[in-house]
């Protein structure tokens, strides 16, 4: 059935035609939307692309390094560095990008992963900030 429901939306909107989803499955909206807006006790408080909308949470890289350069814990927008043997994680802000990678790259990288924000990630920041 969901894959149907998919076939049928995509059909929609390769017609042109808008059509407008609610649902709290995320998953669902990421894959569906091309524009997504978070509400919050009956307002918009967020409302854009995904790509518009990342700019509100860190991308998670996660590297394998032939010897792990110094300072990275250091650079402007990295954050959370994490290092176990050759294998570093942070999560970095679209800002400190450009600077992590050109240091990933002076210590030999092997494998790098790089994991954008969720939707879900992007509607938890909203519903966390309020929590008393």
């Amino acid at each position: 059935m969901e894959a149907q429901f998919r076939d049928y939306i995509n059909e929609v909107r390769g017609d042109g035609r808008t059509v407008l989803l609610s649902s709290h499955i995320l998953g669902e909206v990421e894959a569906l939307c091309d524009r997504v807006s978070i509400i919050r006790d009956g307002a918009v408080v967020e409302s854009g692309t995904m790509a518009q909308l990342r700019h509100l949470a860190r991308t998670t890289v996660s590297a394998e390094m032939a010897s792990v350069p110094e300072g990275l814990a250091d650079l402007p927008g990295v954050h959370d560095v994490v290092v176990q043997g050759q294998r570093i994680t942070a999560s970095v802000e679209a800002k400190g990008m450009a600077q992590l990678m050109a240091a990933l790259g002076s210590g030999g990288v092997t494998a790098v992963t790089s994991q954008p924000p969720t939707l879900e990630e992007l509607f938890l920041r909203h519903y966390r900030k309020a929590q008393p």
